[in-house]
């Protein structure tokens, strides 16, 4: 960028960079003019909001206020102006406040004004009008910033700028599937992932137990967090959240994802078990039998995609000895006995399910509490009879009290 820049080089050079680095020309174009702000700013000592255009008579750098307290500095510098001289553009008031000062968003970018002068007040949310003011700079000056900031900080907006806009990108699939490929497995066992744009940490506590993963395996997850850390994109992933079995199941199941039936709640040890709570928007079509499928052909999918984790189906109820019953599968409820004052329940199963019923180390009967909020207590039904004949037995023995 040497001798005078017209407005065909520039649009030649933001095209030529956008498809290098296969981005949009927008996003090329604001991270040139920010670089040529930064540029004649620090070299003019330009104070307050400055922005460029790009015109057909080259780059037009101009001073941004809002027009009340464009009029009161003229008013204090003994000139009478009409603001209808000048191009103006309309923002939204974010915000005002004494010490973060008056805060704008426009088509142009989001402006902070600090000196505000005595009577003039805004609300968040009005509308405000801002007046262009060409700066006081030749053309060759201009053209010497611009080619300077080509030089130096232009790459370094851009690249921050590329970053902001990944960011959003992935900030707006936040809780859904992304795919991606192992790059690296660290000694903690957290593996780094890359997006294709950006590269997202699995964490090891966010992997299913029973998977191991290598470089350049693809991996299907949830993106379950996307923040920013210093500055950077950070974004997480994982297969163990509640929310992936949900998001793989509407994926799977055509009635889930058409709204026909909803799914209330996910509760899981990963790799172990899961139980998802449904209720159907029909009375005539069964949630449990949809999901599963015929002999579970529509479920066995997504434990596979989990490792084979096993997925029980539950059929919503209001009342809760009929749900607490409905989430004991694999298990059948024989009896349920509430204690709803200690949020308990005595759960009561044929004497060949109770191991079945508790679940390995306990998981079943832990997804079932999760489920249902009741602590579950399993007996056996032989043991269970015999509690209650030697209820019954105390209480035929005790002999009422005599005065």
């Amino acid at each position: 960028m040497t001798g005078k820049i017209s407005v065909e080089q520039i649009k030649r050079l933001i095209e030529q960079i956008a498809k290098e680095r296969d981005v949009r020309e927008s996003l090329v174009e604001k991270a040139l003019k920010d670089a040529i702000v930064t540029a004649i700013k620090k070299g003019k000592g330009v104070r307050g909001n400055l922005i460029v255009e790009f015109t057909e008579e080259g780059i037009k750098p101009y001073l941004v206020e809002p027009v009340e307290v464009f009029l009161k500095r003229k008013q204090r510098e003994g000139e009478i102006v009409n603001p209808d001289r000048y191009d103006q553009i309309e923002g939204t008031v974010l915000s005002l406040s004494p010490k973060g000062g008056l805060k704008v968003k426009t088509d142009k970018g989001t402006f902070v004004f600090r000196d505000i002068p005595e009577g003039v007040s805004y609300e968040s949310g009005d509308r405000i009008r801002l007046v262009l003011i060409p700066l006081e700079i030749t053309p060759e000056e201009v053209d010497y910033y611009a080619a300077k900031a080509a030089k130096e900080t232009f790459l370094k907006e851009l690249n921050q700028a590329i970053k902001e806009q990944t960011y959003r990108e992935f900030k707006e699939l936040e809780g859904d599937i992304v795919y991606g490929l192992v790059r690296k497995v660290l000694p903690s066992g957290d593996l780094v992932v890359d997006l294709g744009k950006i590269e997202a940490i699995f964490p090891k506590k966010e992997q299913i137990p029973t998977e191991t993963y290598n470089v350049n395996d693809r991996i299907k997850a949830l993106l379950w967090k996307v923040e920013k850390r210093r500055g950077k994109p950070y974004l997480v992933l994982s297969r163990t959240h509640p929310l992936f079995l949900r998001r793989l199941l509407e994926r799977e199941i055509g009635e889930i994802e058409e709204g026909k039936i909803e799914i209330k709640k996910v509760v899981r040890e990963p790799g172990e078990r899961a139980k998802v709570l449904v209720l159907s928007k029909d009375s005539k079509v069964d949630p449990v039998g949809v999901i599963l499928g015929v002999k579970g052909e529509r479920i066995q999918p997504v434990s596979k995609e989990l490792s084979g984790e096993k997925i029980d189906i539950v059929r919503y109820s209001e009342k809760p000895e009929e749900l607490i019953k409905n989430a004991m599968v694999p298990a059948k409820a024989i009896k349920v006995i509430l204690k709803p004052t200690e949020k308990r329940a005595e759960v009561v199963v044929p004497d060949n399910q109770l191991s079945l019923a508790i679940g390995k180390k306990g998981s079943n009967v832990k997804l079932v509490h999760r489920l249902t909020g009741y602590h579950i207590d399993v007996f056996s039904e032989s043991d269970y009879k015999k509690i209650e004949n030697l209820s019954k037995g105390e209480g035929e023995n005790q002999s009422p009290s005599g005065g």
